[in-house]
């Protein structure tokens, strides 16, 4: 069994550029995530949120802040960096009734697709691009240059294009300047 890690010259962030990304939970991953990516060129970033602390500071570092149901009504590509005890609820309420075929879903866990508490529709992409630190740690390593190591995980391929995606958000994360590790959800 061999782990494949990949590196800078493995993505191109290049595919991002036409896509919306809804960050859903701008917390101790979502803040970090997001200001990597949106430091990496990648412009289309919307908060989706609940009123509180997170939506505030979402709004005061310069993102767009919507709803979860209107965030994931825009996006193409969905970050889940909510608490996996609440993620099945808000997924079924307010991400899936706004997702479209061919939409990703990128969970920072692979806790809710192994254990079924999330059953997402085929026509989606749904992948993992998981850091494996802390999201202040991720953002002071991508601010001196440098990353941290991510783990990268396809579930489902509904586009074709999925593996390519995860990787494109490896690296505008910074985590292909360490390593981005090819995993399952159940390794993970």
């Amino acid at each position: 069994f061999m782990t494949k890690i990949y590196y800078d010259s493995d993505a191109n962030i290049d595919i991002l550029k036409e896509k919306v990304i809804a960050i859903i939970g701008y917390g101790n991953q979502g803040r970090a995530q997001a200001l990597n990516m949106r430091d990496s060129g990648v412009e289309k970033i919307i908060v989706g949120s609940i009123k509180d602390n997170s939506s505030h500071i979402a709004h005061e570092d310069g993102f767009e802040v919507r709803s979860i149901g209107e965030a994931c009504k825009k996006a193409n590509i969905i970050f889940m960096l909510i608490p996996d005890e609440v993620a099945p609820k808000v997924y079924e309420q307010e991400i899936a009734p706004n997702l479209k075929a061919g939409d990703a879903v990128n969970f920072a866990s692979g806790y809710n697709i192994t254990y079924q508490n999330i059953k997402p529709s085929k026509d989606l992409d749904i992948i993992m691009c998981a850091p494996r630190m802390i999201g202040q740690g991720v953002r002071e390593l991508y601010e001196k240059g440098d990353g941290a190591p991510v783990f990268i995980a396809v579930e489902q391929d509904a586009t074709g294009n999925a593996k390519e995606v995860a990787l494109a958000l490896a690296k505008a994360m910074g985590g292909t300047k360490k390593g981005a590790i090819e995993v399952t959800f159940k390794d993970e």
